[in-house]
């Protein structure tokens, strides 16, 4: 168990890292002035999206699905996190679309819109992280 724990805490620390990456690659686009500069800006963002962000996205999704399986985890904290890790995926295919669509035309967002991007995973990484280590029951008590 040790192992998949170890797993699941790798592949999380990557994908959640590559959820912040993203934005800031695509905040790099509209500035990309000639076309090499914005052909080699699409091939990293493509990569690491397919090759390092996704890979570990499905990686610690199956790990932390055998653990909860493996430690029979249990209560209502859990449908919270599980309902977190959901919008974390959402946001992942989110950015998965944004790198499809830079193969097909040159991002015209500002900096203002990769500044909101980045606020998606800078609220749901500490949430899921809070909920895993903090297993909160006040939030879930039955009101008098």
């Amino acid at each position: 168990m040790v192992g998949i724990k170890a797993l699941h805490i790798a592949a999380l620390v990557i994908w959640c890292g590559g959820l912040f990456y993203l934005p800031g690659l695509f905040m790099l686009h509209p500035r990309a002035v000639d076309q090499a500069g914005f052909h080699r800006l699409r091939m990293l963002t493509r990569f690491t999206f397919a090759f390092v962000v996704s890979p570990a996205a499905v990686i610690a999704i199956i790990s932390g699905t055998a653990l909860v399986h493996y430690r029979q985890a249990h209560g209502e904290w859990l449908m919270w996190k599980l309902l977190l890790v959901c919008l974390m995926v959402f946001f992942h295919l989110y950015c998965g679309g944004l790198v499809a669509r830079l193969g097909r035309e040159r991002m015209a967002h500002g900096r203002t819109w990769s500044a909101g991007l980045l606020a998606v995973p800078s609220l749901l990484v500490p949430l899921v992280l809070w909920m895993v280590l903090g297993k909160p029951s006040f939030l879930f008590a039955a009101a008098p």
